[in-house]
């Protein structure tokens, strides 16, 4: 269960498109991308993540993550998660997000409903509610990778973002690490490594963007007291 919920937070960390200029008032182009996940250097699943443009400056985004191979058979299960939200006055607003774990053995259901002119969020994490107050910025863990695609095309990535977890609103503070070249499936290119983490906690999320794809990321990696759990490799994209 714990493997495939971060399994689930490293598919839906920051997943941006790359390719063409963006459709329908989006920042970002429909697209579908996949990555491969890794645990202790074994491939363990399959990360797809689909932007899709359902109106003007309106979207839906999805994360499907599998496990396969042995891991499929003792942990046979899935994570899906779908935000459905609109582009208003230049900012992104989810309206509803939604994710489902289900490892056939037991289930976590998350729900968030984003009302802007209330200026709150009602969430649901399995029998738990709350309501959130709602302050601009604020948004679903799929829709913070719209912002920051927005934000890195611009150059001006601020250093924190907030968004919605379970039944909280959590803060991640960013820093940039330098430049790497990589050798992926798409060929070798030069890469900007961001941290992602919090004050205080001993784990880490590092993601190698690309510029030259416009922000791309073609490896994401989480590490917990300086020692690597999951990874992920970008395989593929298409628009």
């Amino acid at each position: 269960m714990k493997f495939l919920f971060r399994m689930a937070v490293l598919a839906g960390a920051w997943a941006l498109s790359a390719l063409a200029p963006a459709a329908d008032g989006l920042p970002v182009a429909p697209y579908q991308a996949r990555y491969e996940v890794y645990a202790s250097g074994f491939s363990v699943g399959e990360a797809v993540i689909t932007l899709t443009a359902t109106g003007s400056g309106a979207y839906r985004m999805s994360s499907d993550v599998r496990p396969n191979g042995l891991v499929t058979l003792l942990a046979s299960g899935r994570i899906h998660e779908q935000v459905n939200g609109e582009i208003h006055e230049g900012a992104i607003q989810p309206r509803q997000y939604e994710r489902l774990l289900d490892t056939g053995r037991k289930s976590n259901h998350m729900q968030l409903w984003f009302d802007w002119p209330a200026s709150q969020v009602q969430a649901r994490y399995n029998a738990d509610r709350a309501t959130l107050p709602l302050a601009p910025g604020v948004v679903d863990p799929l829709s913070l990778q719209l912002v920051v695609m927005a934000d890195l095309r611009r150059g001006q990535v601020p250093n924190q973002y907030s968004l919605v977890d379970r039944n909280e609103i959590k803060t991640y503070q960013i820093r940039n690490q330098g430049r790497e070249i990589l050798e992926t499936p798409l060929g070798r290119l030069n890469t900007v490594l961001i941290n992602q983490y919090t004050p205080g906690k001993t784990r880490m999320t590092t993601f190698w963007v690309a510029p030259e794809l416009q922000y791309l990321p073609v490896r994401i990696t989480q590490e917990k007291k300086g020692k690597e759990e999951l990874r992920m490799e970008i395989r593929a994209v298409e628009r």
